[in-house]
């Protein structure tokens, strides 16, 4: 008893220190780049200011926090959401967000659409990072601070897809059979320009089976179905190699892979996949929020892995995430998230030896 006493006292200071609601601030920071898949409202800055965006309207947003829909592509939370509660972190702003100009905790730059070989990602979200620091920087007037926080940051990227979408909806009757080398090396190299910039930890996820998507069920033909996933699978051996080579030549990188493509397989057991819960046609697949086509939504979303025909559902996204987190799942490799969070690891772990004195 003596001893689960004490795991129990030592139990409640990390969490008295994590909650204080006197400490104004959580010491982690969190930032994401990439696609549709982590965008949380980028999107309505890059298009014109008065165009219609489908996300800023139900039925987007409708299992979010007061049911609002704010440019997320889902109808509630999406992985950076979750991976923020994890960690003991309030919501993770848009970059173009007014709701902290200090970008406290990090920024999120991801953007329905973006691809890794057009300047959307390369030169555009990059570039936004660059001006996070030098905000922190005038504003925290602390060289070596602003150097601690950017090598104490988790930098997420969820980007690719879009490219061999785009590859394949432009129906090239010559295939390159480079595109996949091209993709991964921009990543890799967007990823050396941030590391140069002072980031240190990245989590990089793959892309799922672009093939078996309800968007690409809709919209392509079987053939054009094959080479989305073929690439999709070229795409995700080459991944891993190319991080190994940035790890060789700057010791102090360090990253992890989520494993995204099989995650979306391995829920075909517990979700409907191959159908999203808002669009049109047979897979719903497209036109979820739309002005000028007919679309439905379907009755029970947590049924659903997909809400829209590329991203995911708030419960769908739950599991991403926890797949993400820890690396007992098989499916991120060779650390899972929570790995980059010392004094979250440390907690979960109390628990466990607490309960294991009964």
């Amino acid at each position: 008893m003596t001893s689960l006493a004490y795991f129990f006292f030592i139990l409640s200071l990390f969490v008295a220190t994590l909650l204080n609601p006197v400490r104004s601030h959580v010491d982690e920071y969190l930032f994401f780049f990439g696609d549709g898949l982590y965008e949380v409202g980028n999107t309505t800055n890059i298009t014109r200011p008065d165009k219609y965006l489908p996300t800023y309207h139900a039925p987007y947003g409708t299992n979010f926090f007061n049911h609002s829909a704010t440019g997320r592509y889902s109808d509630g939370r999406i992985i950076p959401d979750f991976i923020a509660k994890t960690v003991g972190l309030p919501l993770i702003p848009s970059f173009h967000s007014k709701d902290d100009p200090y970008f406290t905790n990090g920024a999120n730059f991801a953007s329905e659409g973006a691809t890794a070989q057009v300047s959307i990602f390369l030169t555009g979200q990059v570039e936004l990072f660059k001006k996070v620091k030098e905000i922190w920087r005038e504003h925290i007037q602390n060289d070596t601070e602003v150097c601690r926080r950017l090598q104490k940051a988790v930098y997420f990227i969820s980007i690719g897809a879009q490219d061999y979408i785009n590859y394949e909806s432009a129906n090239r009757r010559i295939l390159d059979p480079t595109l996949e080398d091209k993709v991964v090396n921009d990543i890799s190299d967007a990823i050396k320009n941030l590391y140069d910039l002072g980031a240190w930890r990245f989590v990089v996820q793959n892309v799922a089976k672009l093939g078996d998507i309800p968007f690409a069920r809709q919209i392509f033909d079987d053939r054009s179905r094959e080479d989305l996933s073929t690439r999709a699978q070229a795409h995700n051996g080459i991944l891993p190699g190319k991080l190994k080579v940035i790890k060789d030549n700057n010791p102090k990188f360090n990253y992890t892979v989520f494993d995204y493509y099989t995650a979306v397989e391995k829920l075909t057991d517990y979700f409907i996949v191959h159908i999203a819960c808002c669009g049109n046609s047979t897979y719903r697949g497209q036109a979820c929020g739309s002005l000028d086509y007919e679309f439905c939504v379907c009755g029970n979303k947590t049924a659903y892995l997909f809400f829209v025909g590329t991203h995911h559902t708030d419960a769908g996204n739950k599991v991403l995430a926890k797949f993400m987190w820890n690396n007992k799942s098989g499916l991120v490799s060779p650390y899972g998230v929570k790995d980059f969070f010392p004094s979250t690891t440390a907690i979960e772990t109390l628990f466990t030896e607490a309960a294991a004195l009964g």
